[in-house]
């Protein structure tokens, strides 16, 4: 079968023919109907620092198939599976937990002290096969198309963002970064009663994309986004909410300056080194409260994300931009710097 693989600590990804998987006895095989590219994979493809500490830190090795989000057909389950069977449709949560530790018994099995990572830790869904363990399945209701299921992964990411921020009806929201999950977060604050959401990028394609949603679209490259605030929050001192979703250190250079006292900051993405933030002046004075996110809450997260997919609350036809055969794996990579919201992979297009 086809499979895009990492074989180094370098830049670039390869598409070559590798052997279809079994399933192990805790496993589920499935036929990849979508799987899309994450900025962990486009990390890898560039072989930065973000994934060297990432590789590092989960144990990647080399050659192992990229790739996390996806959903697909269950076509073979192994002997010891339960509550799974062939012809389920599932998409897969990235963090494999232990379920015996601290975190998974007090209900943080997103952050298991054993972690490991789909696509990281083990091979991943870049293929036209893929193997995981049938803890990690969420079966997919059946209006919900495999595209819309391969952004389940990432869209959870977003909807606990926006649990993590204690949104008020009304409050008004600036989003840092336009990217798949930066659009997700924002149509999530919208559909979950957020007065108005300032989303900022400096591509105007991604701008342009928030816009299309309703958002206030900024590219802070060409306008003054301390006046756009202003404009909107003068009377209150700020936003109420910030969501960081770019991982850029230089945004953190202005961030809480935009956020109202007694506002709250949820960072999404991992910047790549240490940031310095003046803790009296940005936190404590402030009586900011920050809080992170890492993955998505299982499975509350992830019932809470479906419901609003399948009642049409949220479109995620509208963050999926490009398509692509598992063959022309370096194009995908490329076009992810022209332009784009969510590109996906369809194996079927190789066929």
């Amino acid at each position: 079968m086809k499979a895009i693989i990492k074989s180094g600590r370098k830049p670039g990804v390869e598409c070559v023919e590798i052997p279809r998987p079994a399933p192990k006895a805790d496993e589920v095989l499935i036929e990849v109907k979508a799987t899309a590219i994450c900025g962990t994979d486009i990390h890898y493809w560039k072989w930065n620092d973000s994934a060297e500490a990432f590789a590092n830190q989960y144990n990647v090795q080399f050659p192992f198939v990229l790739g996390h989000e996806c959903a697909g057909i269950v076509t073979e389950i192994g002997a010891e599976v339960e509550g799974i069977a062939v012809g389920d449709h599932v998409a897969f949560e990235t963090h494999i937990y232990c379920g015996r530790c601290y975190q998974c018994r007090t209900g943080n099995a997103h952050n298991c002290q054993n972690l490991a990572i789909y696509g990281t830790s083990c091979d991943g869904c870049f293929a036209e096969y893929a193997t995981a363990p049938a803890s990690v399945c969420f079966k997919l209701p059946d209006t919900v198309s495999f595209e819309e299921g391969a952004l389940y992964e990432p869209g959870g990411v977003a909807m606990h963002a926006v649990q993590r921020a204690d949104l008020r009806p009304g409050d008004t929201v600036l989003v840092f970064g336009c990217g798949a999950i930066g659009q997700m977060v924002t149509q999530i604050m919208l559909a979950s009663g957020a007065g108005r959401v300032i989303a900022v990028d400096i591509d105007d394609y991604k701008v342009g994309m928030a816009r299309e949603y309703g958002a206030i679209g900024v590219n802070s490259a060409k306008e003054d986004l301390g006046e756009v605030v202003k404009r909107y929050t003068a009377e209150r001192g700020g936003v109420d909410v910030i969501v960081e979703v770019t991982g850029a250190p230089s945004v953190y250079e202005t961030l809480f300056d935009y956020l109202r006292p007694e506002g709250h900051v949820v960072t999404v993405a991992h910047p790549g080194k240490p940031i310095p933030i003046n803790v009296t002046r940005s936190i404590n004075t402030k009586g900011a409260t920050l809080r992170g996110v890492f993955g998505r809450r299982i499975w509350d997260t992830w019932y809470a994300f479906s419901g609003l997919v399948e009642n049409k609350k949220i479109d995620l036809s509208k963050v999926i931009t490009h398509r692509f055969p598992l063959s022309m794996c370096t194009e995908a990579f490329e076009q992810t710097g022209k332009g784009a919201g969510k590109i996906l992979f369809i194996p079927e297009l190789d066929k």
